[in-house]
């Protein structure tokens, strides 16, 4: 078994291509989605997208669609796909079984959302999904991984199923029709206060599956190993560039020669390493500005024309249309919500 990593900021491009089948065939406009995505669909498709990208683009959909049934439709979909998930469910002894050993590798496909499983409770198992703090998260793509996860429990408990044997839990922002959710999803739906929840009867969480195969159980166990093994490669080689990059930017050296010369490779290697990683270098430089430049606006006072400086932009005007490209956001306001942010919690802690 692998060691259970926390959500990432990067998110596997088969669950990608998931949802845009299912966006396109809902009739989104693909183009701007391609956009939101920051993806040439001209080109060979990258490996991993980033998980804020993600979540831009469950913002973007959910606006356009404006649908109140969204999530629990997109769920189903993504519940019958075949996928991992689905797979190890579907030939585990029982749910407890294929959810405990599915649970340490769900990171390959959520990205900055985790599954985690909850104490026993008034005789029921209670999944919840959690989301990465410093990340942003879609209420859309929170609501849809219930759904999902329900999805594929009530598929992998086939003619055993009951009603009474799951319940998606659910914020009543999120569940405009009750009755036609549950009817949609064939799954009980109960609004709550604000958190994203399924919970599993211990009847059901225990009951023997309809067909369980221990062998192909394994073989998926096994398929999972190995691409829990690729993406923590990918990862150690993409956290090296960035912090490179970062270190590049600072000296004013951000030429592909220079950061080549820091790994101890030649350029046409880093280029290699790149197209494994399924970006360009002008991507990864991108990235590597975002990040230093949050890092220098919330860690400090520095002058945000000093920030654009270091960062790399001669005209302040640049670095800012930037930053609202990156974040929504000037960079003045963003250091001001982060600052109220931090006073709020202090004020707490008090």
């Amino acid at each position: 078994m692998g060691k259970e990593m926390a959500p990432t900021a990067q998110v596997d491009i088969v669950l990608v291509q998931h949802l845009l089948n299912y966006w396109d065939g809902r009739g989104v406009d693909m183009d701007q989605l391609w956009r939101v995505l920051d993806i040439d669909p001209q080109l060979p498709l990258p490996r991993w997208v980033l998980t804020d990208r993600v979540a831009d683009a469950y913002d973007f959909v959910a606006r356009e669609l404006n649908d109140s049934l969204l999530a629990f439709d997109l769920g189903i979909y993504m519940a019958e796909r075949d996928m991992p998930l689905q797979r190890l469910l579907r030939c585990a002894q029982s749910l407890k079984k294929g959810i405990e050993a599915l649970i340490p590798y769900v990171y390959l496909s959520t990205g900055s959302l985790r599954y985690q499983i909850n104490a026993v409770q008034n005789g029921a198992v209670t999944i919840s999904v959690e989301r990465h703090p410093e990340r942003h998260v879609s209420p859309l793509q929170l609501a849809a991984a219930v759904v999902i996860m329900a999805g594929v429990c009530r598929n992998a408990l086939g003619a055993s199923y009951d009603l009474g044997d799951l319940c998606m839990h659910l914020p009543e922002s999120e569940v405009s029709d009750r009755k036609r959710a549950e009817e949609l999803t064939n799954i009980a739906v109960n609004k709550t206060d604000g958190f994203y929840m399924l919970e599993i009867s211990r009847e059901a969480w225990e009951r023997p599956g309809p067909d369980p195969q221990p062998v192909l159980f394994k073989s998926v166990q096994r398929e999972l190993i190995r691409q829990d093994q690729r993406f923590r490669e990918h990862l150690e080689l993409y956290t090296e560039l960035k912090d490179i990059l970062e270190m590049c930017l600072i000296r004013r050296n951000v030429t592909q020669e220079g950061v080549a010369d820091q790994l101890g490779i030649s350029v046409r290697n880093l280029q290699r390493r790149l197209r494994a990683l399924g970006t360009t270098y002008q991507n990864l430089l991108d990235e590597a500005r975002q990040g230093l430049s949050m890092k220098l606006i919330c860690e400090g006072d520095m002058p945000l024309y000093e920030v654009a400086y270091k960062v790399g932009y001669t005209e302040p005007s640049a670095f800012y249309k930037a930053f609202r490209r990156w974040t929504g956001s000037t960079p003045g306001d963003y250091r001001q919500a982060y600052l109220s942010a931090i006073s709020a919690i202090s004020v707490e802690d008090e």
